[in-house]
């Protein structure tokens, strides 16, 4: 009996929704009450499933998307706020923080205000880069004890899901593979390297700096991957990224 009971009132609920449809379809005016066609065109994803969003007036629909599509929705008129992430969970506030002692998530983000007064409107949905994986190829001398390793160290601690950086305490080590995920910077913030050395002996590089000396652009809407060589003598130290090149002269204390 509930079996039936509940083809009953599926069956209902689907005559109702055809009826609706089918009345915005016909009826030429008066259709201010009537919904807008959203179609939202997901291409090019990254290796990551999507957590996808869209809000208004009365409206809010959440789903994970892990492949390409078209998705097709009836929003209403009154506008409508998209939002889709990847590489993380959804934040609880608006940002997006960084762990201490953790590097970067690998955020993938796009955010827009649809206006949706039209009958029909069209999106394609193009997820940006908000973070920069940074490989460092380091070559040094050789030394006794474990072989010298570096940490990054900077000032932006999180990235809003408007794609901003929030300034706070960012310190990680790299890998193993002499790989760090950084997160958005302003050019202006500053980025270190600290090297440490057997026997505790370290040195820290202004690595923002020479990042920007390479041509790397933290305002780009999706940001790019970067790979330096690092080579430490006793005498100086050397930035390579293609063909840029920079030395530095490191004091000599005897």
């Amino acid at each position: 009996m509930e079996n039936k009971l509940s083809m009953l009132v599926r069956t209902v609920f689907s005559l109702l929704l055809a009826l609706e449809a089918a009345s915005c379809s016909l009826v030429r005016e008066g259709r201010e009450d009537c919904p807008c066609e959203l179609t939202v065109e997901i291409r090019d994803l990254p290796s990551y499933p999507v957590s996808l969003s869209l809000s208004g007036d009365g409206f809010r629909e959440q789903m994970e998307v892990s492949r390409d599509t078209l998705l097709r929705l009836n929003v209403p008129k009154s506008g409508v706020q998209l939002l889709a992430l990847a590489g993380t969970s959804p934040p609880r506030e608006d940002t997006v923080y960084i762990p201490q002692g953790s590097d970067c998530p690998p955020i993938y983000l796009h955010t827009e205000w649809l206006e949706t007064a039209k009958d029909t409107v069209r999106v394609a949905l193009k997820l940006e880069k908000h973070f920069c994986t940074l490989s460092l190829f380091l070559d040094g001398p050789p030394g006794d004890g474990d072989p010298f390793w570096a940490r990054v160290r900077g000032a932006v601690e999180g990235i809003t899901l408007e794609g901003e950086s929030v300034e706070g305490p960012f310190s990680c080590r790299l890998d193993p593979g002499g790989n760090i995920r950084l997160p958005r910077q302003s050019p202006q913030e500053e980025l270190w390297l600290d090297i440490h050395m057997p026997e505790s002996v370290v040195r820290s590089f202004a690595l923002g700096n020479y990042m920007l000396d390479a041509g790397y652009d933290w305002t780009a809407p999706s940001l790019k991957d970067l790979s330096l060589k690092v080579s430490l003598s006793v005498t100086h130290l050397s930035f390579q990224s293609g063909r840029w090149t920079t030395e530095i002269p490191l004091k000599v204390e005897i």
